[in-house]
């Protein structure tokens, strides 16, 4: 395959491959307004204008990297030892599955139960296990004090019986309390015992101020009393009883006129009405009581 020699030089390979692509177009200008010209002319800097001509979401453009450079490897940083504290506590197993684990596999061999005690031990001594771990302790004591241990001889301690060998302290009498001042100051007295001057406002008059009879309105007030353009599209009030001519020209379907022919009321009504309240039923006449209901129907005995 051949081809007429371009401008640049070119790479036979199975197809015609450029070095680099072709050159960028020029960028685009965009004409601005007359109107815009004069703002600005006008006005030499307005934050508004500048903070509007901000785009919204910035898009950094994209520029290829020269061929053979090999962007520097960043190394991550490293964990602070806080980070690395509470990492190897979260990483320790949850206590309620290595109970379980134990129970159920733990009987199989020696090493495998010595496993499991030494998780469970590494388990307690974590730090979302504290309370649970002082709880623990606190049972395990009291479980540790109800044991029957065999009765020691009695130790005589030393400083019980120094401290009972001390004389009793003889404490100092409490200071002598001055006696209260005199209160002289009757004036401030009376002055906070005076009644504070009251003003009593005379009830709002509930007739019609004579300036309102004689008021005439102005061109606006007439304009803002009319109701608004919105309000007087309003659809016509309904007239009850009134039927509309689609109604009256409508042709009813076979299945419509027969839904509203009366329905026939069926013949046992009328021997409804005849019905004896207190006539008795044939089978309750040849009914058996069991022994059972006879010894309920009995009267009860009440004191």
């Amino acid at each position: 395959m051949q081809c007429p020699p371009p401008q640049t030089e070119c790479v036979h390979v199975d197809i015609t491959v450029l070095p680099s692509g072709p050159p960028p177009a020029e960028p685009f200008e965009p004409t601005i307004p007359r109107k815009l010209l004069a703002i600005l002319n006008k006005y030499k800097y307005n934050w508004r204008l500048e903070q509007l001509a901000k785009p919204k979401i910035q898009r950094h453009k994209y520029q290829s990297k020269p061929e053979g450079e090999i962007p520097p490897s960043k190394l991550p940083p490293k964990l602070s030892d806080e980070i690395k504290f509470y990492a190897d506590q979260l990483a320790k197993p949850k206590l309620l599955n290595l109970y379980v684990n134990r129970r159920l596999y733990g009987g199989h061999t020696r090493s495998i139960m010595k496993k499991y005690n030494k998780n469970i031990g590494k388990a307690w001594d974590s730090i979302y296990n504290y309370y649970k771990k002082k709880e623990r302790d606190r049972k395990l004591r009291q479980l540790r004090q109800k044991r029957k241990t065999k009765s020691k001889k009695p130790v005589v301690d030393q400083t019980i019986i120094d401290n009972l060998a001390k004389p009793k302290p003889v404490f100092q009498p409490e200071p002598a309390k001055k006696p209260s001042k005199v209160f002289s100051n009757f004036d401030r007295l009376d002055e906070l015992a005076s009644p504070k001057p009251s003003h009593l406002e005379p009830p709002k008059s509930l007739e019609i101020n004579p300036l309102a009879l004689t008021y005439e309105p102005t061109e606006n007030i007439l304009k803002l009393s009319k109701l608004p353009a919105r309000l007087l599209n309003l659809p016509p009030p309904l007239e009850p009883g009134k039927v509309r001519r689609s109604a009256l020209r409508y042709k009813a379907s076979p299945r419509i006129e027969a839904m509203a022919q009366p329905k026939k009321s069926s013949e046992k009504s009328k021997e409804d009405e005849d019905v004896d309240p207190w006539a008795i039923s044939k089978n309750a006449l040849k009914y058996k009581p069991t022994p059972r209901i006879l010894e309920l129907a009995k009267p009860v005995e009440r004191d």
